[in-house]
């Protein structure tokens, strides 16, 4: 994932103790191919996901290779069951018709026997799929699960239908936070997937946006190299789509009014903004709600895990702060440090000015 932190030293402390024991970290991941992201490991056993993909030979990998029993693979395609084929949106808005990774996913396909650089792309479509569609908030109410964590959701194309699927749950559930592939490009129409579609929902149900990635395709007059080596994402080019982390808000006291959290849902809370680059947000719930989670964890300890070295040293928490407060202008930018000037020859021997007098006597 982009704009994660594989290393979390909070999280990481946490998921050693028993704080979860009694309240796992429940994923949901809808687009599961390739498995899940290892950035969710860092929960170790504390980790219970339900993860969704159509590609029922990855499927079939993928529960055959995971070690967690809590970590359950389903053949499925996720989204609105009964909705009306999605009228295609206005072309002027979406040109990924006309991006060099759209022509290269053509030449694949039509390809009887591609190079191996055209093993691992997009085109899943061409391969064999489950046929089954199901509702998210339908599935996960059969299966008993009634309380999630995060959902993560990549489907390349129907990310705004898996979220309406699942809005009649968001508040129930008591779910922390999304990550949405989005398109930046699609029309004023309310029901387009698109980004500001859905920031408008998120933001109706109390999720602001913590993190996001910028991803280009370049256009197929003038091909831009791969990001990565598959058929995605290129390296320049009209800025095009995004992966969007949206998280609760833990800290404001206005954050009840979208529905109450545990203590054990605040400190996941507080995991989910170390694990997406924002300590500063994690420190804040802990502080705020220093009382309620004095029981679980030791505050004190998690904050000092989540303060940065200052001026390259390892400070606590509590130095961290005293030092903004006495000076804050400590927190510009470090100079480069100037270079070192290179150190003068030494002068030549006497036996080197012999050398070179003779050498030059002999016109060499």
């Amino acid at each position: 994932m982009d704009n994660a932190n594989y290393d979390p030293p909070m999280l990481l402390d946490i998921a050693r103790g028993d704080a979860l024991t009694r309240d796992p970290f429940v994923l949901v991941d809808v687009g599961c191919g390739l498995g899940i992201d290892d950035a969710w490991r860092r929960f170790s056993t504390h980790l219970h996901a339900h993860a969704f993909d159509p590609q029922l030979e990855e499927i079939e990998r993928l529960q055959r290779e995971e070690q967690n029993p809590n970590v359950h693979y389903h053949a499925a395609l996720v989204g609105l069951p009964d909705a009306p084929p999605r009228v295609p949106d206005d072309a002027y808005f979406d040109p990924f018709g006309r991006t060099s990774t759209w022509a290269a996913l053509v030449r694949s396909r039509a390809a009887a026997d591609g190079p191996a650089g055209l093993l691992e792309t997009n085109d899943w479509p061409g391969r064999e799929l489950a046929e089954r569609k199901v509702g998210l908030s339908d599935f996960l109410h059969s299966h008993d699960v009634e309380h999630v964590d995060f959902v993560k959701i990549d489907t390349d194309g129907d990310d705004f239908d898996v979220i309406l699927s699942f809005e009649e749950m968001i508040e129930s559930s008591g779910v922390l936070g999304f990550m949405v592939e989005a398109p930046f490009g699609g029309s004023d129409s309310e029901t387009v997937h698109t980004f500001h579609n859905v920031d408008r929902f998120m933001k109706r149900h109390g999720f602001l946006l913590c993190t996001l990635s910028v991803n280009h395709n370049s256009r197929a007059a003038l091909p831009a190299p791969f990001k990565y080596p598959m058929l995605a994402q290129t390296t320049w080019g009209q800025v095009t789509w995004s992966d969007l982390v949206y998280l609760r808000e833990g800290a404001h006291p206005g954050y009840v009014r979208f529905g109450e959290l545990s203590p054990t849902k605040l400190l996941k809370l507080a995991c989910l903004y170390e694990l997406f680059q924002a300590p500063d947000c994690a420190a804040e719930i802990l502080v705020t709600h220093r009382e309620g989670l004095s029981p679980l964890v030791d505050v004190e300890r998690l904050l000092d895990l989540l303060t940065p070295p200052l001026e390259g040293r390892v400070v606590t928490y509590r130095e961290y702060l005293a030092a903004f407060e006495q000076d804050p202008t400590t927190f510009y930018p470090q100079p480069e440090p100037e270079p070192e000037p290179e150190p003068e020859p030494p002068p030549p021997t006497p036996v080197q000015r012999a050398k070179h007098v003779v050498a030059r006597a002999l016109g060499r």
